[in-house]
């Protein structure tokens, strides 16, 4: 409904701007008959009468131009929203001139590469003199991802509204970061049932007797026996113990980032799904007391737990696109150093990357254990691939995995994982 809506008001703008062209242009092809038919049976009332509508459609070109001069602009956005969630634009106007201004509109120049559905029309304001005049405009992002913008374009008319003018202005730049949202996925990973964090399979008790990791905030269904009350009180905000949780305590994420592997259209890619099974395995494993990490993304382990930390993870996959010429097997072997022993390493394909099948068995010598969650193009209405690529759930391609000691599992979009 609002999708319609918007659309509706949108297309009523534009019709209500083209017919004021129309107008303006139905004036003057009529000033000029009156002027020749004046001239050819000489005429004066008919040529004073064209020369009145000349007059009045040069005073409101004149008005409509002036409406769009001597501006000033100031976008105000928020730094970072979730897909879907609303982003409200507020765009602050000031008149450098004393001029008496009829309404006028301004559009914002969105970059190209931004999905979004809801977008509203900024309310018509008249700019005073050094008086700011707020308006804003709202609209739900549809896919994750870094965008910046600039430039303003303001849309006048004269008094009559027959003439339409436009302008754009310079503005400071703006970056929105739009944050992936959380995909539910329910993923079998080895050495215990449900997430495999071995003796934490509850997760956020941990058990006593475990060797304590630090202190995080307290979220819901922690134990109150593990209220660490000395920095509760520094911080004045509720903390509890965090313990190690045990052999297969650290996880480690790689999102397959090789140029073609994207499959889909808009918003609904193998990427996209990626990023938000990521992100979400990413929030529960922290939770059952993991050591979480994207060894392609931040390079150096990264320690630290909490909101913070979810906070850093949401950023960095935000900025993941599938734009490297190296592939999957080749990032993994750059930070093979930094993979824990004992670790579990997940890693999500769209299409078949032959390296990964050796260096799964050179990781399995290291013990860490190899989970491969495979896109099918299929479920995302992709028939065929670039021609240099085969598709990861490729039945040959699964058992050449299988071979090498990797824990195959077809990922779907709607939250399965076989």
């Amino acid at each position: 409904m609002a999708q319609s809506s918007n659309y509706q008001s949108n297309r009523n703008q534009l019709a209500g701007q083209s017919n004021r062209s129309v107008v303006g242009l139905a004036l003057g092809m009529a000033a000029l008959f009156f002027a020749i038919v004046a001239i050819l049976i000489n005429t004066p009332i008919l040529f004073y009468m064209g020369t009145a509508l000349i007059a009045t459609i040069g005073a409101s070109r004149l008005q409509a131009w002036l409406s769009v001069r001597g501006l000033r602009f100031e976008r105000e956005a928020p730094d970072a929203v979730k897909v879907g969630d609303w982003v409200t634009i507020n765009i602050v106007v000031w008149s450098e001139r004393k001029l008496r201004r009829p309404l006028i509109t301004v559009a914002d120049t969105l970059p190209g590469k931004l999905i979004y559905s809801d977008k509203t029309v900024s309310t018509p304001i008249a700019p005073a003199f050094d008086l700011p005049i707020r308006t804003q405009y709202r609209f739900r992002p549809q896919k994750r991802g870094v965008y910046k913008w600039s430039g303003i374009e303001a849309v006048g008319t004269d008094a009559l509204g027959l003439v339409v003018m436009t302008k754009v202005y310079d503005t400071e730049p703006v970056e929105l970061t739009v944050l992936p949202r959380p995909i539910p996925i329910s993923v079998e990973l080895p050495v215990a049932r449900g997430w495999g964090i071995s003796e934490a399979e509850s997760g956020q008790s941990r058990g006593a007797g475990l060797e304590p990791r630090g202190v995080r905030e307290f979220v819901s269904g922690d134990s109150l026996r593990h209220v660490h009350w000395a920095s509760t009180a520094r911080r004045g905000q509720l903390l509890v113990k965090e313990f190690e949780a045990g052999s297969h305590s650290a996880v480690s994420l790689v999102i397959q980032r090789i140029q073609g592997s994207d499959l889909g259209i808009g918003a609904d890619t193998t990427l996209e799904t990626m990023c938000g099974h990521a992100v979400f395995l990413a929030e529960q494993l922290m939770q059952q007391g993991a050591l979480v990490q994207f060894p392609t993304l931040e390079g150096r382990p990264n320690r630290s737990s909490g909101a913070e930390r979810v906070n850093e993870i949401y950023e960095l996959v935000a900025r993941v696109q599938a734009e490297l010429t190296a592939p999957l097997s080749a990032e993994i072997g750059d930070v093979a150093s930094l993979l824990p022993t004992g670790s579990i390493l997940i890693l999500m394909l769209s299409v078949a990357d032959r390296g990964v099948v050796s260096m799964a068995r050179q990781l399995r010598g290291k013990g860490v254990q190899v989970v491969a969650m495979l896109y099918s193009p299929a479920e995302f209405k992709v028939t065929r691939l670039p021609h240099q690529y085969q598709s990861a759930d490729d039945p040959r391609y699964m058992d050449e995995l299988e071979s090498a000691g990797v824990l195959v599992r077809l990922a779907s979009k709607h939250g399965e994982a076989l």
